[in-house]
């Protein structure tokens, strides 16, 4: 029997078919965050960077990240809808990636040309950072609210573990094959993964490729923005609500506490410890690989269990108390069993914090600038990576490393008492009247129209 491409359902029409395709694009991700955030920082601790210059890098790949509110609202107010309202989107976005990692392949010697390099790695942060924001726009818009827990459990899963396969995959390579290896690698992986939303459509009857048949769903037609008045109108009826600010503060917070151990951890293990850039390269993909699959399995009963805000206050309470451990105890450093344990035990407990955190981001979130609001958010949590990244230095100049664990215990303690504040159902609320008021205001501009 001839399959053809028309047999493999709408991302609409088959849960398991959107599951796939969004766990597979965060796998892609992954790639970016793996090689980005563990296996070359640990690579140039290797090569004996300072803390700050790390940091510095960190930060600096994390800045993209931090503007794509700037990308939301181009989402929303444009596209090529006979390809639907978000697949243009990522497949640009992970077109851009893999030009970005062969561009960044032909900078050798990166302490050398540290600002160059730097430079590269910051086109393929743009370009994934883009990719992200249109990603997270489709699963807003393709998934029930009841299957948006499960579905970021997948997203995350799949990017954590595609992270870990990266980091223990690149930290081979770096130290094999070298720089220019590693990032062909990295290029062809994101080629792979870009097959898969070039065969597949949002909803039934769009188009598969810009030359075929099809036409704009119905969908895409109701929620397009036809204006930036309308954009920016509808975008601020939402994010001044209380929900909204109080979850922008938390995930700003979780940030920084998320790029403060990223930077801190290569620097204790290689520089402090004597680890091998590898072997901590290693710990991280281990480490990354049990928190995906832990994640994708547990994140959805966690909610269903416990409920969002519980959810996030137990793992915030279970990250401070290993933290707190660690830093009452720094004369157990030297036992490599120690760190791997506290390393492993908060790459599960974050993962399952971004999980449910970004499930009750993309709950608040109204579809009509979905792509906008969500992007809002996610900017400003990975703007606290990029700060905690980038605190490290001055931190280092002041605190003890033991010291720092315990400013992480406390921003994590602020976090909880600023999500003990959100009233999630009353906001949910809000925007299903806001929705209805847009669908009769529709309504009555067409009756208003001249026939």
């Amino acid at each position: 029997m001839k399959v053809t491409l028309t047999a493999i359902p709408a991302l609409s029409e088959s849960k398991s078919v959107r599951l796939v395709l969004v766990t597979a694009l965060y796998a892609a991700q992954g790639i970016q965050m793996g090689l980005m955030m563990v296996a070359i920082p640990a690579y140039l601790a290797g090569k004996q960077a300072s803390a700050a210059m790390i940091g510095g890098f960190i930060a600096a790949i994390l800045l993209p990240w931090s503007l794509k509110v700037l990308t939301g609202p181009i989402m929303d107010r444009y596209s090529f809808l006979p390809m639907g309202r978000r697949r243009p989107w990522v497949l640009f976005g992970l077109f851009g990636a893999i030009i970005g990692y062969l561009t960044m392949g032909l900078v050798t010697h990166p302490l050398d040309h540290f600002l160059l390099f730097t430079s590269a790695a910051v086109v393929v942060s743009s370009f994934t950072a883009f990719l992200d924001v249109a990603i997270d726009g489709m699963a807003i818009e393709i998934f029930p609210l009841d299957e948006q827990a499960q579905a970021n459990s997948f997203m995350w899963g799949g990017k954590v573990i595609g992270a870990a396969l990266t980091t223990g995959g690149a930290g081979w390579t770096l130290k094999e094959y070298g720089l220019e290896v590693t990032c062909l690698v990295a290029a062809f992986f994101s080629i792979v993964f870009f097959l898969l939303p070039l065969l597949m459509r949002e909803r039934p009857g769009e188009r598969l490729f810009p030359w075929s048949k099809g036409q704009a769903s119905a969908f895409s037609l109701e929620y397009k923005l036809d204006s930036w008045k309308e954009i920016i109108g509808s975008l601020v009826k939402v994010i001044f609500l209380p929900a909204s600010i109080l979850i922008s503060l938390v995930s700003f917070c979780h940030g920084i506490t998320y790029g403060l151990f990223d930077a801190m951890m290569p620097v204790i293990s290689i520089q402090k410890l004597g680890w091998s850039d590898q072997s901590y390269s290693n710990l991280s993909a281990l480490s990354g690989i049990i928190a995906g699959v832990l994640g994708a399995i547990s994140g959805k009963y966690l909610v269903k269990w416990f409920g969002r805000k519980s959810s996030l206050t137990y793992l915030f309470l279970a990250l401070i108390l290993a933290a707190s451990a660690m830093g009452l105890a720094p004369s157990v450093w030297d036992r490599e069993l120690s760190i791997e344990s506290y390393v492993i035990t908060t790459y599960i407990l974050r993962t399952l914090v971004l999980i449910i955190l970004f499930a009750t981001a993309m709950a608040i979130c109204w579809q009509p600038v979905a792509a906008t609001q969500f992007a809002l958010y996610m900017a400003i949590a990975n703007f606290g990576i990029s700060t905690g990244a980038a605190l490290l230095g001055p931190l280092n100049s002041q605190f003890t490393y033991p010291q720092i664990l315990f400013v992480f215990s406390v921003i994590l303690l602020i976090s909880i008492a600023i999500l003990s504040r959100i009233k999630l159902e009353s906001h949910v609320e809000f925007l299903t009247t806001l929705t209805d008021e847009r669908h009769q205001a529709m309504i009555e501009d067409e009756k208003g129209s001249p026939g």
